[in-house]
């Protein structure tokens, strides 16, 4: 059977005995992605982000020099206490555990920075659809919206990178938001979307 939601069990039974289910510290697949994530981003810094699914925080602590203020959000508390150790020394982040879209930030602070990396397909298509609505009203103008995922199936859930990406892009290409980039790996798909129409050329005055 596919899950249509989040199961908590999931990702606990990742996280019972591995502080790196992914290996995020070690493959060079996940370095290169973080590498690409960090690149490709048309600001050099961010006033106020959040990063939705942080895992144990190694992208995290690598886009924290990135932003004013970040804020990392998963579900596992494992996942969550790795990812405070990690992080303990930069003062400027927040990592908080909670499961989304239930855990999604309601204040009226907007971000300038949303990064969504490997989670969505974890979500049902309701969920989903909760989040692009929130992305909507919670990307500040200016800002930057990051989306990457892992392209191939994963064994008990009914979404994909493929599923949710063209998800993404039925509900930002005829919004507010331009569509700053797109890499289209053999493995991953990496989107990026500005509320903003000017390209990094057009911030820097080169055109």
């Amino acid at each position: 059977m596919q899950a249509a939601n989040y199961a908590e069990t999931y990702f606990d039974a990742l996280y019972s005995d591995n502080s790196d289910p992914w290996q995020y510290q070690t493959r060079w697949y996940e370095k290169r992605k973080r590498d690409m994530c960090l690149a490709v981003l048309p600001k050099a810094q961010y006033d106020n982000a959040i990063e939705l699914g942080c895992g144990n925080g190694v992208f995290s602590a690598l886009l924290a020099p990135r932003c004013h203020a970040l804020l990392s959000v998963d579900c596992n508390k494992q996942a969550i206490q790795l990812a405070k150790q990690r992080l303990a020394e930069s003062s400027h982040v927040r990592v908080l555990q909670g499961v989304i879209p239930d855990s999604l930030p309601t204040a009226k602070t907007t971000f300038d920075l949303i990064v969504i990396s490997e989670i969505l397909y974890y979500l049902s298509p309701n969920d989903i659809d909760t989040v692009i609505v929130w992305i909507k009203q919670n990307l500040a103008i200016g800002g930057t919206l990051l989306c990457c995922h892992w392209r191939y199936v994963i064994d008990g859930f009914a979404m994909t990178g493929e599923t949710v990406h063209q998800r993404l892009h039925q509900a930002f290409n005829h919004s507010a938001l331009t569509h700053q980039s797109q890499i289209i790996d053999s493995d991953f798909l990496l989107d990026v979307w500005q509320y903003s129409p000017n390209s990094v050329a057009m911030q820097e005055n080169l055109v």
